[in-house]
Parts: C-alpha cells; sequence; structure tokens
C-alpha cells in the first residue's frame, strides 16, 4: 500500500468517525449577527421549568405563501429548540382545513380568527385559510397563542418580521403562563365613579386568561379601613380605569401604602372631564377640571398632570351623520382634533412593533426631578394646542381649515412608567388611618396615563366591541395590545416580557432587482458551477502528472 492510499484511507475512516459521534452529540454554533438560533437565559429558564407533558399544537400548515412558509419555518425550528431543552415539550403542525369545517368552527369559538389570503394557482386567484395560531395544552388546560402581530401596514414582509421578532415571547410566555397557572392577582379598583364593567369588559376578559382579576371597592374604608388596607395588600396591581369622582385622604393613603409595599399600580386618569357622548348628541359639551384630589399623590412620586386639553393635528377621524337617502343615514368622517392618535415608544418593550394609540380628550403630563426612573410611553406629535379649561367644545369647528400657526406647543407627554424606590407621599404628614408600622418608602412601580378612555372599548346591542375598534370608522387601533403590555410589565417577575426586545433582521430578497436581473443570475448559476469544476479538474490533473512522473 502506497502512502497516497495510507492518507485516502486515514481520511475516509475519519470522516466515518466523526459522523458516529455527530448522531450522539447535538450542537450547533450560531452566528447570526442577531442570535435568531439561539434562546435567551429567560427562555431556557421558563423551558427548563416546564415538569409536566406539554404538547405544543401549531396550525400553521398547508398550502400557502412563502411568507407564511417563512413563519412556520420559524415556528419549527424554535419549537426544536424547546423539545432539545426539555423532553416534556412536544410539538405538532396541522392543518385545520383538512380536519374538516366541525374543527374550523372550534378553533373560532376559542377566538382563533383565520386570515384571509390571495393565492394565484394555475393562473386563477384563490381565497386561501390559514390560521396563524398555535394551542399550548397541559393536561386539560389549554391557551392560545397568537403568532401574527397584528399591524396596520400593507407592507406583508413587515408584518412577518415583526411576528418572528415576537415569536420567542409569545411562544415562552405561553409556557410561562401554562406552567404557573393564575397566581397573580389584580383589584379593580371601585369606589370613585370609575367605569363600568361593560364598558372594561374586554380588557378585563383577555386579562383573564393571564391572571386573577377581583373588584376592591375603596369604600369600605369608611366602615373598617384597617382590614380594607390589610385585604387590599394580597394583590399584585391594582388598576383605577377613569375615576370621576374626588378621592378622599383615607383612599389616597391606601393607595400610597399598596405602592410603598410593593403593589403596582396602573393609573388612567381624566384630569379634564368632558363629555363625548353628549358631545356626539347635542353637538356641545362643557370640558372642566375633573378636580380629582389627587395631583399631590402625583407630585410627589414625579408626575403633574396638567388641568388642560390637547388638541393634535395627528388624530382619530369623528363620523358625523351628514343626510339621509331614504331610511339609510349619509355618514362622513371628519378631522377631530381633540381623539389624538398618540405614539407609543417603540424602544420600550411596552411600545415595541405596536401602532397609533386612539386616546379622547387628552392631557399633557409633566416630568418631575427626583430619583424616580421615568419611561415615556405615550407621545403626540409636535403639532399641538393646549386649550384652558373651562371651555365649551363644539362641532362648529368641523371642516373648517385648522390654523397652523395654533399648534405649536410641540410634543406632549400622554403616558410614563415611573420605576424605583418611591417615598410616601405621607411621610412626615398625619396618617389617615392609623396602623402599626407605616411605610414610607418601598420599591415598585406604576403607569400613568392621562386618558381613561384609552382603556374603554365600545359597544353594540349591549356587548363589548374589541378594545381599540371604532365601529363608527370601521377603525382598529393598537389601544388593547398597549395595555396588556403594560399591564404585563408591571406584573413581569421573571423577565419574560423582556423578550420583545429581540431584534431579527429578515434578509429579504428586492423583487423588483431579482426580476430585472433573472437572466444574469440564471447564466450565473448554470456556468459557474461547471468553471468551478473544470478548474478543479485542471489542477488535479497537473497534481497526478506531476506526482507520478517522479
Amino acid at each position: 500500500m502506497n502512502k497516497q492510499n495510507k492518507h485516502i484511507i486515514i481520511f475516509i475512516t475519519g470522516l466515518i468517525i466523526i459522523n458516529l459521534l455527530a448522531q450522539h452529540f447535538d450542537y450547533k454554533i450560531d452566528m447570526t449577527g442577531d442570535k435568531r438560533f439561539t434562546l435567551s437565559k429567560t427562555s431556557l429558564q421558563v423551558v427548563k421549568n416546564v415538569t409536566q407533558p406539554v404538547q405544543i399544537i401549531v396550525f400553521l400548515k398547508g398550502d400557502f405563501p412563502s411568507y407564511f412558509k417563512r413563519l412556520a419555518n420559524e415556528t419549527e425550528n424554535l419549537l426544536e429548540d424547546f423539545k432539545q431543552e426539555n423532553s416534556h415539550i412536544d410539538y405538532v403542525f396541522i392543518n385545520p382545513v383538512e380536519q374538516g369545517n366541525d374543527y374550523i368552527k372550534s378553533l373560532v369559538n376559542k377566538g382563533l380568527q383565520a386570515s384571509e389570503i390571495s393565492l394565484r394557482r394555475s393562473g386563477k386567484m384563490e381565497q386561501v385559510m390559514v390560521f396563524p395560531w398555535a394551542i399550548i395544552k397541559q393536561g386539560k388546560k389549554e391557551i392560545p397563542v397568537s403568532l401574527l402581530t397584528d399591524s396596520y401596514s400593507n407592507n406583508l414582509d413587515d408584518q412577518i418580521e415583526k411576528s418572528i421578532e415576537n415569536l420567542e415571547y409569545a411562544l415562552v410566555n405561553g409556557l410561562h403562563l401554562i406552567n404557573a397557572g393564575k397566581h397573580q392577582k389584580i383589584a379593580v379598583i371601585k369606589g370613585n365613579g370609575e367605569l363600568d364593567d361593560l364598558h372594561i369588559a374586554d380588557f378585563l376578559m383577555t386579562l383573564g386568561e393571564k391572571y386573577r382579576l377581583a373588584p376592591f371597592t375603596l369604600d369600605s374604608l369608611q366602615t373598617n379601613p384597617q382590614k380594607t388596607l390589610k385585604d387590599l395588600q394580597d394583590y399584585d396591581l391594582a388598576i383605577v380605569a377613569k375615576p370621576t369622582e374626588k378621592f378622599n385622604a383615607q383612599e389616597k393613603f391606601a393607595l400610597d401604602q399598596f405602592l410603598m409595599n410593593g403593589g403596582r399600580m396602573l393609573w388612567l386618569i381624566d384630569a379634564v372631564k368632558a363629555h363625548k357622548d353628549t358631545l356626539m348628541y347635542r353637538g356641545k359639551t362643557y370640558a372642566l377640571n375633573a378636580e380629582l384630589n389627587l395631583t399631590d399623590l402625583f407630585f410627589n412620586y414625579g408626575v403633574r398632570i396638567q388641568p388642560v386639553l390637547v388638541k393634535d393635528l395627528i388624530a382619530a377621524p369623528v363620523v358625523l351623520k351628514v343626510g339621509q337617502v331614504g331610511n339609510k343615514p349619509q355618514l362622513e368622517q371628519f378631522p377631530w382634533f381633540y381623539s389624538p392618535l398618540a405614539q407609543p415608544n417603540k424602544k420600550s418593550v411596552i411600545g415595541k412593533n405596536l401602532d397609533m394609540v386612539k386616546l379622547d380628550f387628552v392631557s399633557p403630563i409633566d416630568t418631575l426631578k427626583n430619583t424616580i426612573k421615568k419611561t415615556v410611553l405615550l407621545t403626540s406629535s409636535p403639532k399641538t394646542q393646549l386649550i384652558g379649561v373651562p371651555t365649551e367644545i363644539n362641532f362648529d369647528e368641523i371642516g373648517k381649515k385648522p390654523d397652523i400657526n395654533q399648534y405649536t406647543a410641540g410634543t406632549q407627554i400622554f403616558g410614563v412608567l415611573l420605576e424605583g424606590v418611591f417615598k410616601s407621599a405621607y411621610n412626615h404628614r398625619v396618617k389617615p388611618i392609623k396602623i402599626a408600622q407605616p411605610l414610607n418608602q418601598g420599591q415598585s412601580a406604576l403607569i400613568v396615563i392621562s386618558d381613561g378612555d384609552i382603556i374603554k372599548n365600545q359597544t353594540d346591542k349591549g356587548k363589548p366591541l374589541p378594545l381599540g375598534f371604532d365601529k363608527w370608522s370601521k377603525m382598529t387601533y393598537d389601544n388593547k395590545t398597549f395595555l396588556i403590555n403594560a399591564v404585563d410589565y408591571l406584573m413581569d417577575k421573571n423577565g419574560v416580557i423582556s423578550l420583545k426586545n429581540k431584534d431579527i433582521k429578515l434578509h429579504l430578497l428586492d423583487q423588483n432587482k431579482l426580476t430585472a436581473e433573472l437572466s444574469k443570475w440564471r447564466w450565473i448559476n448554470l456556468l459557474f458551477p461547471l468553471i468551478l469544476l473544470g478548474i478543479f479538474s485542471i489542477v488535479y490533473h497537473y497534481y497526478r502528472k506531476k506526482m507520478y512522473a517522479n
């Protein structure tokens, strides 16, 4: 056996050994700049904490366009990583259309809405039904997970990119929820004229899928303040949704001590009282200072809501009746600058990938200097005007061209997240409730939004409509997703929501350039391998001839 044959045998033997070892060891190196194929530490912790069998049913299977196939492939890659990290996790892909109409109806009844897309087949356009959803099952428990991020952009590639960025958070959060169960509790504060249950029903029903909810009435402070204060501490979060009645000292102290004890709070506040229902019915209403007696409380924490109204040139339309043809009213949309479309802070996990949030009769928020960390969550456009109160608001200005020179107040703040060690608003003050050891400071977080209507869903025939949907203009805004993100952030103790910050860049082909250069790249793909093979053959022939010549 000559020296050359020995080298060939050693080389082949080495390849066989490497392949045998590779079958027993699963190792991969993620060389992507955005680490898209690497699970974060938070994801690994959640996945490894699953101790009971979990099955994830994904409905992204079928004959549909490439962008949905890309989403399906990314989902499968991520689920395969889950499965390799924890054998309790398994997954399966199902085509709902193949399962029949009864199966599709069962999915719709669970809240899984299909997407209708157009697909060209044999020169004809066909409508294809796609369910971009997954269901995570553990025993009798089920949690639906949307794999397609809502977007009001017409660019499907952008929507798929956002969906892939959100994929790890959506699935990991679902695993976390089904594994942990509903342990965290939310108090929906009552007693100061807050919104009734019908007008916050959609938001509460969505929260109820993750958390335990209960109304909590501050009126009971009048009869048994110590017990009420103690009972409030059992909750993790308190939501105050558009109060209309003044808070007394006992109520403010109870909420202050709730914050000092680590409770989180979501305040949705109208500093100015203006009734849109009256405006729609009579064509005018009066805006007045709401006088909720909360200024000192917020000032102590580091924010101040000005009792003025903001008019914004970037605003939602109002739909008015302009005539009637037979029994059918003629409706028309008009700009309504008292309904600003607020821009979420996309650098925050709460506002990432969100579109506009619709507000009504909103006031600006000032941030004050103290030790509390403040993150702005919602802002106006730069073209704003501040309107003092009291003032009359009517539809007389509808249809009139706005004077741009009056909209020079600049960008206004509508929502702020505050985090850190808070000092009690009743530090060095007489306590309105006698308790053994009132806290003067505590680590916590709260969010203040200067509009109570941000949480208000419209109704139709006595039933709640989806939050953010305007039945008159048929437009949908991101109110619901923004508020859900806000609650998830305040309630998150495992850092799961931080996964929303993962940025994935899809390097997509330029379709216009591809079409223009199609012939060139066809020839390159055809000739380049042949040229490469020819060069290799010449070099190899030369090498053999030289070796045997010696």
